[in-house]
């Protein structure tokens, strides 16, 4: 592991506005509600499911499990949570494609030629880029003021950017991203700080770059080590060797937007390691990792494999004997899909393997009832807290747009974009008294989501007249305490909205905005 840097970087980098992206997403095989089952009159059924036979009293057991102050083991469990409005959907398939397509993801750039901020869509990019855009994406002026000696590696980063690999714009390249990572403001591995004591805010993080997602390319480092992609809402550096070039729009939407494909539901699965040497075996894909189904399902590959099987010392007459085999072995009990992996040459390749169906995965989308939504973010709960993506993990917003894209919203990067957008039902809230805000969630479904200036959770529901929430927090003031004692969190937790902020408001009293269907 690299040695921690102790520098600040005060750049012109310009500050990619994270909007949204947005296309009209490919059906997939799986089912979805329809309609929307009319708003029922909320009941407080949430004090009965917590004395719920269901509930798994052993495994949140006091002993052995912490919660935050005005949070007991029991609400640990979702079921504590679920009480009557289980069935309620809270946005049909044609909502959440409406709110795609009418949300498109966006960076946005500053156009010197017209003196203001113009934006650019990763799905309808223009047939040429000026290279005036891509310096103002990257921002090519850095200002550095180094508090410290540094490592010559770091200067040699910030040279990359000066001297980025733009001069031929006009060809941008459409890839995908074969593994998780993470984009960075400048093309460097160093954990860069203000603070000498930070392990968890890396400045130079941008946001998470997903397993399978599509980027477009628009520039590359001097050594040749890092491309600068947008990647829907956000942009920045990623390595080269995580990316793979499709050799047109075509084949790129064929990967990242296949019509049949599976949607993984689990925090995270891991693939199963294979007889046969395979790029995927061992990896390790998150929750709403989109993988194309395949679409050939009588193995052309089956003659290879066998000669590998026989080449790895297993039984090649057993493979022969089976027509169908993927790496060795027959698809019985398993789905065939599509993983795409970077070929010697930079290109994208793509191999077929097996995912049991006893993997928490799901054909299409999820159907988006509260009971799903909240199963689903509790998969997450005690997780530590990942700004940015990072530690393969998730921030509040990464956590949240985890949890939606089972159900195939494409949410931006920022929690302030996603807590403003009316086609989710933003309704502003913070000239409301706390009154009227406990009036409004206590007629709300748990899973849908609230914002305050820098954080944006998940409502759970009202237990003895009080608001919970599930998210996920780097840092908070529990009830009763100072301002000045901070705890340190860094995780996925459940806890009330009686929480205290530095400013000695509680969270409830700084929600800004409720996102509710009530449009």
């Amino acid at each position: 592991m690299k040695k921690k840097t102790y520098i600040a970087i005060y750049t012109t980098i310009a500050a990619l506005v994270i909007g949204t992206t947005g296309y009209e997403l490919y059906r997939g095989a799986g089912s979805r509600a329809s309609e929307s089952s009319d708003m029922d009159a909320v009941k407080s059924g949430y004090e009965r499911a917590a004395s719920d036979d269901s509930l798994d009293k052993e495994k949140y057991a006091s002993s052995n499990v912490q919660t935050i102050e005005g949070t007991t083991t029991d609400m640990l469990d979702p079921q504590f949570w679920i009480g009557d409005k289980k069935e309620e959907v809270l946005y049909t398939f044609d909502e959440i494609e409406y709110y795609n397509r009418n949300n498109p993801n966006f960076v946005e750039y500053y156009s010197e030629e017209e003196s203001r901020n113009l934006k650019l869509f990763m799905y309808d990019m223009p047939d040429t880029l000026s290279c005036d855009v891509v310096r103002s994406l990257i921002g090519e002026d850095v200002e550095a003021v180094i508090e410290i000696d540094i490592e010559n590696d770091v200067k040699n980063d910030l040279e990359n950017v000066m001297e980025a690999d733009i001069s031929d714009t006009a060809k941008y390249e459409y890839a995908i991203c074969v593994k998780r990572s993470v984009a960075r403001t400048l093309p460097s591995d160093e954990f860069v700080s203000d603070d000498p004591d930070e392990i968890f805010f890396d400045d130079l993080i941008s946001a998470e770059v997903m397993p399978f997602t599509g980027v477009v390319i628009l520039a590359g480092s001097q050594d040749g080590e890092w491309k600068y992609i947008i990647n829907g809402s956000y942009g920045g550096w990623v390595k080269a060797d995580t990316l793979a070039v499709c050799k047109d729009k075509e084949e790129w939407l064929g990967i990242c937007q296949p019509d049949d494909f599976l949607i993984v539901t689990g925090s995270e699965i891991v693939m199963d390691e294979t007889a046969v040497p395979t790029s995927s075996s061992g990896m390790i894909l998150p929750m709403g990792t989109k993988i194309r189904l395949s679409e050939d399902t009588n193995c052309d590959n089956a003659e290879e494999d066998i000669a590998a099987s026989s080449d790895s010392g297993l039984d090649g007459s057993t493979a022969a004997d089976n027509e169908e085999t993927i790496n060795g072995r027959s698809t019985i009990g398993a789905y065939i899909v599509d993983i795409p992996y970077r070929e010697d040459d930079g290109s994208v390749g793509i191999e077929k393997t097996l995912i049991p169906v006893s993997k928490d995965v799901s054909v299409g989308y999820l159907n988006m009832t509260s009971e799903s939504v909240l199963r689903q973010a509790f998969k997450f709960l005690g997780r530590v807290y990942g700004y940015g993506g990072s530690l393969s993990s998730n921030d509040c917003s990464g956590f949240i747009r985890q949890v939606y894209s089972c159900y195939g919203f494409d949410l931006p990067r920022n929690a302030t974009a996603i807590a403003q957008r009316s086609d989710l039902g933003s309704t502003e809230t913070s000239n409301m008294t706390t009154d009227k805000k406990k009036n409004i969630l206590s007629e709300m479904a748990p899973g849908l989501l609230l914002y305050m200036d820098g954080h944006i959770m998940m409502y759970l529901g009202m237990h003895e007249g009080e608001p919970y929430v599930i998210s996920s927090c780097a840092t908070c003031i529990e009830p009763g305490h100072d301002v000045s004692d901070i705890k340190d969190t860094f995780c996925v937790m459940v806890s009330g909205l009686d929480l205290v902020r530095t400013n000695g408001r509680t969270w409830l009293e700084d929600i800004s905005y409720i996102l509710r269907k009530g449009y």
